[in-house]
Protein backbone atom coordinates (compact mmCIF):
# COMPACT_ATOMS: atom_id res chain seq x y z
CA UNK A 1 0.00 0.00 0.00
CA UNK A 2 1.25 3.60 -0.67
CA UNK A 3 0.88 4.85 2.96
CA UNK A 4 0.14 8.15 3.86
CA UNK A 5 3.54 9.32 4.93
CA UNK A 6 4.84 9.03 1.11
CA UNK A 7 1.93 10.53 -0.31
CA UNK A 8 2.26 13.17 2.02
CA UNK A 9 5.64 14.14 1.11
CA UNK A 10 4.79 14.34 -1.90
CA UNK A 11 1.41 16.42 -2.30
CA UNK A 12 2.18 19.34 1.06
CA UNK A 13 -0.58 21.46 1.38
CA UNK A 14 0.26 24.00 4.25
CA UNK A 15 -3.37 25.52 5.05
CA UNK A 16 -3.90 28.96 6.84
CA UNK A 17 -6.96 27.69 9.11
CA UNK A 18 -10.28 24.98 8.27
CA UNK A 19 -12.52 28.24 8.75
CA UNK A 20 -10.33 29.78 5.57
CA UNK A 21 -10.79 26.74 3.57
CA UNK A 22 -13.68 26.15 4.01
CA UNK A 23 -14.49 22.58 5.54
CA UNK A 24 -17.88 21.76 4.32
CA UNK A 25 -16.03 21.22 0.80
CA UNK A 26 -18.06 17.71 0.02
CA UNK A 27 -15.00 16.93 -2.99
CA UNK A 28 -14.48 13.06 -3.35
CA UNK A 29 -11.27 13.29 -4.17
CA UNK A 30 -8.80 11.75 -1.46
CA UNK A 31 -6.09 14.27 -0.86
CA UNK A 32 -3.96 15.13 2.34
CA UNK A 33 -3.32 18.73 3.88
CA UNK A 34 -0.77 19.40 6.46
CA UNK A 35 -1.59 21.73 9.10
CA UNK A 36 1.29 21.71 11.13
CA UNK A 37 4.53 19.65 10.80
CA UNK A 38 7.81 19.72 12.53
CA UNK A 39 9.79 22.00 9.92
CA UNK A 40 6.75 24.73 10.62
CA UNK A 41 7.83 24.15 14.51
CA UNK A 42 11.03 24.64 13.99
CA UNK A 43 11.00 28.24 11.84
CA UNK A 44 8.85 28.94 14.71
CA UNK A 45 11.19 28.44 17.29
CA UNK A 46 8.45 26.00 18.82
CA UNK A 47 10.04 22.82 21.14
CA UNK A 48 7.17 21.84 22.68
CA UNK A 49 6.01 18.27 23.66
CA UNK A 50 2.48 18.36 22.76
CA UNK A 51 -0.41 15.99 24.81
CA UNK A 52 -2.62 13.30 22.71
CA UNK A 53 -5.37 16.00 22.35
CA UNK A 54 -7.25 18.12 20.14
CA UNK A 55 -10.18 20.26 19.96
CA UNK A 56 -11.82 22.62 17.52
CA UNK A 57 -12.81 25.94 18.47
CA UNK A 58 -15.48 27.95 17.83
CA UNK A 59 -13.59 30.09 15.04
CA UNK A 60 -12.76 26.56 13.38
CA UNK A 61 -9.50 26.64 14.32
CA UNK A 62 -7.63 23.32 16.00
CA UNK A 63 -6.36 23.74 19.73
CA UNK A 64 -3.94 21.78 21.14
CA UNK A 65 -1.56 21.61 24.18
CA UNK A 66 1.76 21.10 25.98
CA UNK A 67 1.33 20.16 29.41
CA UNK A 68 0.99 23.88 30.34
CA UNK A 69 0.47 25.72 27.53
CA UNK A 70 -2.22 26.13 25.32
CA UNK A 71 -1.85 26.40 21.21
CA UNK A 72 -3.86 27.63 18.28
CA UNK A 73 -3.26 26.09 14.92
CA UNK A 74 -4.11 28.33 11.91
CA UNK A 75 -3.05 30.92 9.71
CA UNK A 76 0.15 28.85 8.69
CA UNK A 77 1.26 28.40 11.69
CA UNK A 78 0.87 28.12 15.44
CA UNK A 79 0.22 30.59 18.25
CA UNK A 80 -0.26 30.30 22.06
CA UNK A 81 -3.46 30.87 23.61
CA UNK A 82 -3.66 31.98 27.34
CA UNK A 83 -1.09 32.36 29.13
CA UNK A 84 0.88 29.30 30.90
CA UNK A 85 -0.80 27.11 33.44
CA UNK A 86 0.68 25.82 36.30
CA UNK A 87 0.24 22.01 36.50
CA UNK A 88 0.01 19.31 33.91
CA UNK A 89 -2.46 19.65 31.35
CA UNK A 90 -3.58 15.71 30.72
CA UNK A 91 -6.84 16.47 28.40
CA UNK A 92 -9.76 18.96 27.45
CA UNK A 93 -12.58 19.38 25.50
CA UNK A 94 -15.08 22.43 24.66
CA UNK A 95 -18.35 22.36 25.82
CA UNK A 96 -21.61 22.58 23.91
CA UNK A 97 -21.26 26.30 24.83
CA UNK A 98 -17.43 26.72 23.81
CA UNK A 99 -16.01 26.57 27.75
CA UNK A 100 -13.04 25.22 27.15
CA UNK A 101 -13.10 22.39 29.62
CA UNK A 102 -9.33 21.61 31.08
CA UNK A 103 -8.15 18.33 33.44
CA UNK A 104 -5.28 19.57 35.23
CA UNK A 105 -3.31 17.19 37.39
CA UNK A 106 -6.67 15.94 39.29
CA UNK A 107 -8.65 18.85 39.13
CA UNK A 108 -11.51 19.70 36.72
CA UNK A 109 -10.77 23.87 35.65
CA UNK A 110 -12.15 26.25 33.74
CA UNK A 111 -10.76 29.54 32.30
CA UNK A 112 -12.47 32.49 34.07
CA UNK A 113 -12.62 35.84 32.86
CA UNK A 114 -9.16 36.98 33.58
CA UNK A 115 -8.18 34.05 31.79
CA UNK A 116 -6.46 31.66 34.45
CA UNK A 117 -7.82 28.43 35.30
CA UNK A 118 -10.09 27.86 37.82
CA UNK A 119 -10.99 24.75 39.44
CA UNK A 120 -14.93 23.75 39.41
CA UNK A 121 -14.06 20.41 41.56
CA UNK A 122 -11.56 17.62 42.42
CA UNK A 123 -11.54 14.65 40.17
CA UNK A 124 -10.49 11.10 41.85
CA UNK A 125 -7.48 10.55 40.03
CA UNK A 126 -4.43 12.65 37.92
CA UNK A 127 -4.59 12.36 34.38
CA UNK A 128 -8.28 11.59 33.76
CA UNK A 129 -9.38 12.26 29.96
CA UNK A 130 -12.13 14.49 28.96
CA UNK A 131 -14.62 13.99 25.85
CA UNK A 132 -18.05 16.15 24.62
CA UNK A 133 -21.22 14.69 24.39
CA UNK A 134 -24.42 16.49 22.76
CA UNK A 135 -25.49 17.40 26.01
CA UNK A 136 -23.33 16.23 28.75
CA UNK A 137 -19.63 15.48 29.04
CA UNK A 138 -17.74 12.43 30.26
CA UNK A 139 -14.78 11.89 32.13
CA UNK A 140 -12.63 8.60 32.30
CA UNK A 141 -9.46 6.95 33.63
CA UNK A 142 -6.89 6.03 31.80
CA UNK A 143 -3.95 6.07 34.18
CA UNK A 144 -2.72 4.26 37.48
CA UNK A 145 -2.99 0.79 38.64
CA UNK A 146 -6.30 -0.38 40.00
CA UNK A 147 -9.08 -3.13 39.67
CA UNK A 148 -11.76 -0.71 37.81
CA UNK A 149 -11.37 1.79 35.93
CA UNK A 150 -14.53 4.12 35.13
CA UNK A 151 -16.61 6.98 33.15
CA UNK A 152 -18.35 9.17 34.05
CA UNK A 153 -20.78 11.26 33.11
CA UNK A 154 -21.12 15.29 33.81
CA UNK A 155 -24.44 16.88 33.74
CA UNK A 156 -24.90 20.80 33.26
CA UNK A 157 -24.14 22.66 36.48
CA UNK A 158 -23.87 19.15 38.11
CA UNK A 159 -20.86 17.08 39.51
CA UNK A 160 -19.84 14.36 37.96
CA UNK A 161 -21.76 10.15 38.35
CA UNK A 162 -20.37 6.77 37.66
CA UNK A 163 -21.62 5.53 34.31
CA UNK A 164 -19.61 2.10 34.28
CA UNK A 165 -16.45 0.15 35.37
CA UNK A 166 -13.82 -1.84 33.29
CA UNK A 167 -11.08 -3.79 34.03
CA UNK A 168 -8.47 -2.46 32.03
CA UNK A 169 -7.86 1.42 31.58
CA UNK A 170 -9.78 3.38 29.22
CA UNK A 171 -7.79 5.34 26.47
CA UNK A 172 -10.80 7.47 24.59
CA UNK A 173 -14.45 7.77 24.47
CA UNK A 174 -17.23 9.50 22.41
CA UNK A 175 -20.92 9.81 22.23
CA UNK A 176 -23.03 8.35 18.85
CA UNK A 177 -26.22 8.37 18.79
CA UNK A 178 -27.90 6.45 22.33
CA UNK A 179 -24.75 5.36 22.84
CA UNK A 180 -20.82 6.02 23.65
CA UNK A 181 -17.88 4.33 21.94
CA UNK A 182 -14.95 3.50 24.13
CA UNK A 183 -11.31 1.85 23.63
CA UNK A 184 -10.81 -0.18 26.68
CA UNK A 185 -7.42 -2.20 26.04
CA UNK A 186 -7.66 -3.70 22.30
CA UNK A 187 -11.69 -3.99 22.13
CA UNK A 188 -13.48 -0.95 20.87
CA UNK A 189 -17.09 -1.12 22.96
CA UNK A 190 -20.80 0.53 22.51
CA UNK A 191 -22.52 1.30 25.85
CA UNK A 192 -26.20 1.83 25.67
CA UNK A 193 -27.04 4.61 27.50
CA UNK A 194 -31.01 3.80 27.90
CA UNK A 195 -30.65 -0.27 28.08
CA UNK A 196 -26.93 0.02 29.75
CA UNK A 197 -26.39 -3.06 27.54
CA UNK A 198 -22.31 -3.54 26.57
CA UNK A 199 -21.39 -5.07 22.90
CA UNK A 200 -17.96 -5.35 21.56
CA UNK A 201 -18.25 -3.63 18.33
CA UNK A 202 -14.31 -4.48 17.38
CA UNK A 203 -11.72 -6.89 18.76
CA UNK A 204 -8.48 -6.85 18.11
CA UNK A 205 -5.49 -9.04 18.97
CA UNK A 206 -4.12 -8.40 22.26
CA UNK A 207 -1.47 -6.28 21.66
CA UNK A 208 -2.86 -4.41 19.44
CA UNK A 209 -4.42 -1.36 21.82
CA UNK A 210 -7.15 0.89 20.78
CA UNK A 211 -5.81 4.73 21.34
CA UNK A 212 -8.59 6.85 19.80
CA UNK A 213 -11.83 6.52 18.40
CA UNK A 214 -13.53 9.08 16.10
CA UNK A 215 -17.10 9.07 14.43
CA UNK A 216 -17.90 10.61 11.05
CA UNK A 217 -21.79 11.58 12.19
CA UNK A 218 -22.63 12.03 8.77
CA UNK A 219 -22.26 8.42 7.58
CA UNK A 220 -21.54 7.32 11.12
CA UNK A 221 -18.33 5.76 9.86
CA UNK A 222 -16.41 4.83 13.15
CA UNK A 223 -12.49 5.27 12.82
CA UNK A 224 -9.65 3.89 15.33
CA UNK A 225 -6.25 4.13 15.76
CA UNK A 226 -4.13 1.37 16.67
CA UNK A 227 -0.32 1.30 17.21
CA UNK A 228 0.96 2.83 14.23
CA UNK A 229 -2.43 2.12 12.16
CA UNK A 230 -5.64 3.97 11.36
CA UNK A 231 -8.62 1.72 10.63
CA UNK A 232 -11.97 2.42 9.25
CA UNK A 233 -14.81 -0.23 9.92
CA UNK A 234 -17.55 -0.99 7.59
CA UNK A 235 -20.18 -3.92 7.59
CA UNK A 236 -17.77 -6.34 6.72
CA UNK A 237 -14.93 -5.65 8.87
CA UNK A 238 -12.35 -2.83 8.65
CA UNK A 239 -10.23 -0.79 6.15
CA UNK A 240 -6.93 0.06 6.81
CA UNK A 241 -5.99 3.83 6.12
CA UNK A 242 -2.26 4.05 7.23
CA UNK A 243 0.29 1.75 7.89
CA UNK A 244 3.12 3.91 9.11
CA UNK A 245 0.99 6.81 11.26
CA UNK A 246 -1.09 7.16 14.35
CA UNK A 247 -2.30 9.56 17.07
CA UNK A 248 -5.19 11.41 18.12
CA UNK A 249 -8.06 10.82 15.72
CA UNK A 250 -10.75 13.78 15.07
CA UNK A 251 -13.53 13.96 12.52
CA UNK A 252 -14.77 17.63 11.15
CA UNK A 253 -16.40 18.69 8.55
CA UNK A 254 -15.39 16.50 5.90
CA UNK A 255 -12.15 15.18 7.23
CA UNK A 256 -10.22 13.08 9.30
CA UNK A 257 -8.00 15.14 11.35
CA UNK A 258 -4.62 12.45 12.37
CA UNK A 259 -3.14 14.34 15.73
CA UNK A 260 0.45 12.61 16.08
CA UNK A 261 2.27 14.77 19.22
CA UNK A 262 5.66 12.38 18.81
CA UNK A 263 6.24 13.16 15.02
CA UNK A 264 4.63 16.85 15.67
CA UNK A 265 1.96 16.58 12.85
CA UNK A 266 -1.34 17.88 12.27
CA UNK A 267 -2.67 16.47 8.84
CA UNK A 268 -6.34 16.30 7.42
CA UNK A 269 -7.38 13.28 4.99
CA UNK A 270 -10.51 14.53 2.60
CA UNK A 271 -12.37 12.69 0.61
CA UNK A 272 -12.11 9.00 2.48
CA UNK A 273 -15.76 8.30 2.50
CA UNK A 274 -15.62 7.08 -1.42
CA UNK A 275 -12.46 5.06 -0.93
CA UNK A 276 -13.90 3.28 1.74
CA UNK A 277 -17.11 2.48 -0.12
CA UNK A 278 -15.14 1.58 -3.26
CA UNK A 279 -12.07 -0.07 -1.37
CA UNK A 280 -9.69 1.83 -4.10
CA UNK A 281 -6.15 2.25 -2.79
CA UNK A 282 -6.94 0.42 0.78
CA UNK A 283 -6.47 -3.15 2.59
CA UNK A 284 -8.90 -4.99 4.17
CA UNK A 285 -8.10 -5.79 7.76
CA UNK A 286 -8.33 -9.53 8.07
CA UNK A 287 -7.26 -9.48 11.52
CA UNK A 288 -9.85 -7.44 12.71
CA UNK A 289 -12.85 -9.22 13.79
CA UNK A 290 -16.52 -7.38 14.34
CA UNK A 291 -18.32 -9.18 16.76
CA UNK A 292 -22.21 -10.33 17.04
CA UNK A 293 -24.74 -8.61 19.13
CA UNK A 294 -25.62 -11.07 21.21
CA UNK A 295 -22.43 -13.41 22.71
CA UNK A 296 -22.06 -16.57 21.90
CA UNK A 297 -20.15 -19.68 22.54
CA UNK A 298 -18.10 -19.00 19.20
CA UNK A 299 -17.76 -15.19 20.59
CA UNK A 300 -16.55 -15.93 23.63
CA UNK A 301 -13.94 -18.48 21.70
CA UNK A 302 -12.89 -15.60 19.44
CA UNK A 303 -12.11 -13.23 22.20
CA UNK A 304 -10.09 -15.67 24.12
CA UNK A 305 -8.24 -16.47 21.06
CA UNK A 306 -7.41 -13.09 20.64
CA UNK A 307 -5.41 -13.48 24.07
CA UNK A 308 -8.26 -10.92 26.09
CA UNK A 309 -7.62 -10.72 29.74
CA UNK A 310 -10.62 -13.35 31.83
CA UNK A 311 -11.31 -9.82 33.56
CA UNK A 312 -11.95 -7.88 30.27
CA UNK A 313 -14.17 -11.22 28.74
CA UNK A 314 -16.27 -11.39 32.12
CA UNK A 315 -17.17 -7.66 31.63
CA UNK A 316 -18.48 -8.11 28.49
CA UNK A 317 -20.41 -10.82 29.04
CA UNK A 318 -22.11 -9.32 32.65
CA UNK A 319 -23.97 -6.43 30.86
CA UNK A 320 -24.35 -8.23 27.18
CA UNK A 321 -27.01 -10.07 25.60
CA UNK A 322 -26.09 -13.41 25.34
CA UNK A 323 -27.28 -17.04 24.75
CA UNK A 324 -25.01 -19.37 25.38
CA UNK A 325 -24.84 -23.73 24.67
CA UNK A 326 -23.61 -24.83 28.17
CA UNK A 327 -24.72 -28.30 28.02
CA UNK A 328 -22.10 -30.89 29.63
CA UNK A 329 -20.68 -31.61 25.41
CA UNK A 330 -20.43 -27.52 25.13
CA UNK A 331 -18.83 -27.03 28.44
CA UNK A 332 -16.28 -29.83 27.31
CA UNK A 333 -16.01 -27.90 24.29
CA UNK A 334 -14.82 -24.82 25.67
CA UNK A 335 -12.82 -26.13 27.93
CA UNK A 336 -10.65 -27.47 24.86
CA UNK A 337 -10.68 -24.36 23.17
CA UNK A 338 -8.96 -22.46 26.17
CA UNK A 339 -12.06 -20.51 28.27
CA UNK A 340 -11.39 -20.85 31.77
CA UNK A 341 -13.68 -22.32 34.16
CA UNK A 342 -13.93 -18.62 35.52
CA UNK A 343 -15.63 -17.20 32.01
CA UNK A 344 -17.89 -20.23 32.28
CA UNK A 345 -19.36 -19.43 35.13
CA UNK A 346 -20.05 -16.22 34.26
CA UNK A 347 -21.43 -17.96 31.58
CA UNK A 348 -23.96 -19.70 33.12
CA UNK A 349 -24.26 -16.48 35.26
CA UNK A 350 -25.03 -14.83 32.58
CA UNK A 351 -27.87 -16.82 30.82
CA UNK A 352 -29.64 -17.51 34.80
CA UNK A 353 -30.24 -13.29 34.48
CA UNK A 354 -31.46 -13.48 31.56
CA UNK A 355 -33.94 -16.19 31.70
CA UNK A 356 -34.71 -14.34 34.89
CA UNK A 357 -35.53 -10.98 33.41
CA UNK A 358 -37.27 -12.24 30.46
CA UNK A 359 -39.92 -14.00 32.99
CA UNK A 360 -40.44 -10.96 34.77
Amino acid sequence: MQTIRKTVLTSLIIICSLHVHGYGDQSDTLRYEILLNSKTLSDLDINANFITNLDITANKLILISSKDQFYLVGWGGLVPFGRPVTGDISSFAFTQDSILLTIRNDELCYFDSEGNLSVLYRLPDQGMGLSKGDKVMYLYDRTGNREKYAIYVVAQGGRYTKLLEMPTSVNAVIEENNSILFASGSVLFDFNLKSKELKAVTVLPAEKEIKSVAVDKSTDRIYFSAGNEIYALKDTGAVLISDDLSGFLKFYGNGLIVFSPEEKLILRIIGLEEQITSNTGLKTASEIKKTVDILTNSSVVDLVNNELSDALIIALITQAKVDFNLTTDAVIELTGKGVSSEVIIEMRKAMMRQTSEQKK
